[in-house]
């Protein structure tokens, strides 16, 4: 016992290793403080990160001391560790099993079968737009603004103009959208522009604008419009479907093998059921 008592004050090195805090019959020596505070860290980092953790200690362990006294008779603690230290262990090889044999390739044919199946789940909560946006600093130098212009206002759809485009928006915009099938919230896009300059009724009567202010030149084409309560249209739900459609695959791999292990076992006579 004694010899015990003196390893107890010593750390692995075989220091001696000093008592800091003790709440009840709990304890707290210098190498378990020590052991999490970075080797890197400037000394008056590592006395905040030391009482921090003295504090914290006390006080979980003064909360673990009153829950132990309040143990329910009939609480079965070794059975509750059992069941959790299963559960870790199960979740475990799930997950190893769902990285190394779960098929994560969603072509468009089944996300579109999902969509048509399912679309009336997915009713929008607020208004969405397809549209072109760029928003310009109005201290870019003046050429730029018109080689914007000219190109904003061309209705010629020409590969080399729109690149063109995309260009000096990559050198000069602080905000610009240019995509023909992303979906926007309409939020924000009006929160990037003056305020009250769009909103739902605006953009109905009249769906291209520049404008300008003080700070910034903005440029707005809404190709289309959909309202709260529309069903989302697919490209605007394409990652939340595909997320759906994965977790079902995990569900039907897991119980496949699951089955699989079970007949196995079967079959080898592994499972006696002595009672039913």
């Amino acid at each position: 016992m004694i010899a015990l008592l003196l390893a107890s004050c010593y750390d692995r090195t075989g220091r001696s290793d000093k008592l800091v805090a003790q709440v009840f019959d709990k304890k707290l020596y210098e190498s378990e403080v020590l052991s999490i505070i970075p080797t890197d860290s400037k000394p008056e980092d590592s006395i905040l990160i030391r009482n921090a953790y003295i504090d914290r200690w006390a006080r979980e362990s003064v909360m673990m001391h009153e829950a132990e006294k309040n143990i329910p008779p009939d609480l079965a603690i070794d059975r509750l560790v059992q069941d959790y230290a299963a559960s870790l262990v199960m979740h475990q090889y799930e997950k190893t099993v769902v990285e190394s044999l779960l098929d994560t390739l969603i072509d468009n044919q089944e996300l579109e079968a999902y969509y048509e199946e399912n679309k009336s789940q997915y009713l929008l909560e607020s208004t969405i737009v397809r549209c072109h946006f760029i928003k310009v600093p109005r201290v870019v130098p003046k050429r730029a603004i018109e080689k914007i212009e000219n190109l904003w206002r061309s209705n010629q759809r020409k590969e080399k103009d729109f690149a063109a485009l995309v260009e000096l928006c990559n050198l000069y915009a602080t905000t610009f959208y240019l995509s023909d099938s992303i979906w926007y919230k309409l939020d924000l896009i009006s929160g990037e522009m003056p305020k009250g300059a769009v909103n739902e009724s605006v953009i109905r009567s009249n769906d291209v604008f520049q404008l300008e202010n003080n700070d910034y030149y903005y440029f707005l084409k809404v190709l289309e419009i959909k309202d709260r309560k529309e069903i989302a249209p697919l490209t605007y739900i394409r990652e939340q479907a595909a997320k759906v459609i994965l977790h079902k695959r995990k569900i039907d791999l897991l119980a496949k093998l699951n089955e699989d292990l079970y007949q196995r076992a079967s079959a080898r006579n592994d499972i006696k059921i002595f009672a039913r």
